[in-house]
């Protein structure tokens, strides 16, 4: 399929032309400035400088980035120092002469409002940190520059292997209508976005069942757990399948712990996704047929009792489920740190399985976002790499930071670090849970890791040789030391890797990306309503209290009060 980049806007308050003191320079200097876009030649380089030490090179003489800043309110910023003056733009200054000036800092709260405003009136900064819309806004009225040759040459190996980890998926997310790229970004985690069983094994043992894989298989477990005392207190108490709470989603794009997504992954519908087909078509997965089947299949687990009978009543999901009367829950590779008291009391013994798996055969789920946050280059930016050899420097010193104590509650390098963000892999979790494996199963050593590419994975590795006994695949309750004084700093975590992370490694799916993430004209007034009249219809059917033709009539209105025109928009959009 012919790779189409996707666009969007910012919200109409963004549009509008405000002329904002302070943003940053104005449209008529960034048509009067425009960066050259192939760079090949170092820039204000030490003369002599070989091309692989560009990433960390000291420039010859001073260059100052302008950027736009964020602090959080509740920072706890030392006296005499500022988002602008402190140890970590003293670092940049003295090892890289950087100069960080911020055109304007904003509350956390009000950055992206401060950032749309800017954008809407052309007077942006030379650096920024911008999220999907913010920089899909940005592409589609040219105001940013390409970042190829800066990549190739002034990108760390580290920063390399991190972006590359994204795959084709991340790169299509970067990458304008001709290929080129246009943001650094922060890989989000693969792992995050895929939701798995979650299942009481001390439960099925208890009852002599076997774990469930398809559709039928869940339906028995579920009534089991709900009618067999799985938990032997001789009460009918428990719950066969947890449903999210008042405060959560029936449906979330990517990871959306308590959500009940694998259940409509399973009839192949995928809720709040734009899916494309073959032809490039977008439509909404909301709508289709598949999500009428899913909804009337999970109607009658709800009235039949195997779902929380209190599903978006309760308040806090997690309540029953630490109460221990839950044996089934939907949730990402990181439950394990959810279900971590549980754990280390001994009190539950909790595995995860990609179920329920589709009438072919395989596990389909929806995915997260390849990333979310995009460092991006003004057209008037005269030092793009800059850029690079921030983020670089972060990477490469980060941990260093806070093993020598610079990093702390006062000094938070996420604060006051510019152009801060998470940088890791995105098949991290994949990997480390992989490596765990071999490590314990003998295959390799520590010796055979590089951890300057894997933050955590050096502290997993000397914790786990403690808290994992033989034999190292079997994760019972008594197969872990839970007397040893690692288990409440590192236990949640290895159970998130080596439970979470097992059907990732061991097991297959299929992904389904959202085909796009942006926000169209229509969507800016009708999208709010929308969305309320799906969640409220979704909602009805599930708990028995509105037929499955609701379905239709939700469908009609739908299309009716906007949602034909949204995809008119999209489609329009992606096919230019």
């Amino acid at each position: 399929m012919k790779q189409k980049q996707i666009i969007a806007l910012v919200s109409a308050t963004a549009l509008v032309a405000t002329a904002l003191a302070g943003c940053g320079k104005t449209s008529e200097e960034n048509t009067q400035t425009t960066a050259v876009s192939t760079q090949t030649t170092a820039v204000s380089e030490a003369e002599g400088t070989a091309k692989e030490d560009l990433p960390f090179s000291k420039y010859a003489e001073t260059v100052t980035v302008h950027l736009g800043g964020s602090l959080n309110p509740n920072a706890k910023v030392p006296n005499g120092m500022s988002i602008e003056d402190n140890p970590y733009t003293r670092f940049l200054k003295d090892d890289l002469n950087i100069e960080v000036v911020y055109d304007w800092v904003a509350s956390s709260s009000d950055f992206d409002e401060k950032m749309n405003l800017c954008i809407g009136s052309g007077t942006i900064p030379e650096l920024m940190k911008v999220n999907a819309a913010q920089y899909r806004a940005l592409l589609k009225y040219d105001m940013i520059q390409p970042l190829d040759q800066y990549f190739d040459d002034y990108a760390s190996d580290t920063l390399k292997g991190y972006v590359e980890s994204g795959g084709e998926e991340l790169k299509k997310c970067i990458s304008n209508d001709k290929g080129e790229m246009m943001a650094i970004p922060a890989p989000n985690i693969t792992a995050g976005g895929i939701n798995e069983m979650w299942i009481r094994q001390d439960w099925l043992d208890n009852l002599g069942l076997e774990v469930p894989r398809t559709w039928d298989e869940l339906v028995t477990v579920a009534e089991a757990f709900v009618t067999q005392d799985p938990d032997g207190n001789g009460e009918a108490d428990t719950i066969g399948i947890l449903g999210p709470s008042n405060s959560d989603h029936m449906n979330g794009i990517g990871g959306n712990q308590f959500g009940l997504d694998p259940l409509f992954s399973r009839f192949q519908s995928y809720p709040q996704y734009w899916l494309q087909d073959e032809d490039g078509t977008v439509k909404y997965g909301s709508i289709q047929p598949e999500t009428r089947t899913a909804l009337e299949k999970i109607q009658k687990l709800y009235t039949d009792k195997l779902i929380d009978a209190e599903m978006l009543v309760r308040n806090d999901s997690k309540e029953p489920l630490l109460a221990g009367k839950v044996g089934i829950f939907f949730g990402p590779w990181w439950c394990g740190y959810t279900v971590g008291d549980a754990t280390i009391a001994g009190e539950a013994d909790w595995r995860a399985y990609f179920t329920p798996l589709a009438e072919d055969g395989d596990y389909y789920t929806h995915m997260a976002e390849p990333t979310s946050i995009y460092v991006v280059a003004s057209k008037s930016c005269k030092n793009p790499e800059a850029a690079f050899k921030i983020i670089s420097y972060l990477v490469a010193n980060e941990q260093r930071w806070i093993a020598e104590g610079i990093t702390t509650t006062e000094m938070n390098a996420t604060d006051l670090y510019p152009l801060w963000n998470v940088y890791d892999n995105a098949d991290e979790i994949e990997v480390s849970t992989e490596t765990l494996e071999k490590y314990l199963a003998g295959e390799i050593t520590m010796d055979d890791v590089d951890f300057s590419r894997h933050k955590l994975l050096k502290n997993d590795m000397e914790a786990v040789t403690e808290l994992k006994k033989e034999p190292y695949d079997d994760f019972s309750l008594d197969k872990w030391n839970l007397d040893s004084d690692l288990v409440h700093t590192n236990l949640p975590r290895l159970v998130s890797l080596l439970v979470g992370g097992y059907p990732l490694v061991n097991d297959k799916y299929i992904p389904v990306y959202n085909a796009y993430n942006g926000q169209t004209e229509t969507m800016e007034t009708k999208w709010a309503n929308l969305k309320k009249m799906e969640e409220e219809t979704f909602a009805k059917i599930v708990m028995g209290k509105a037929d499955i033709s609701e379905f239709d009539t939700f469908v009609e209105n739908w299309k009716k009060q906007g949602g034909d025109q949204i995809l008119k928009e999209i489609n329009d959009e992606l096919s230019k």
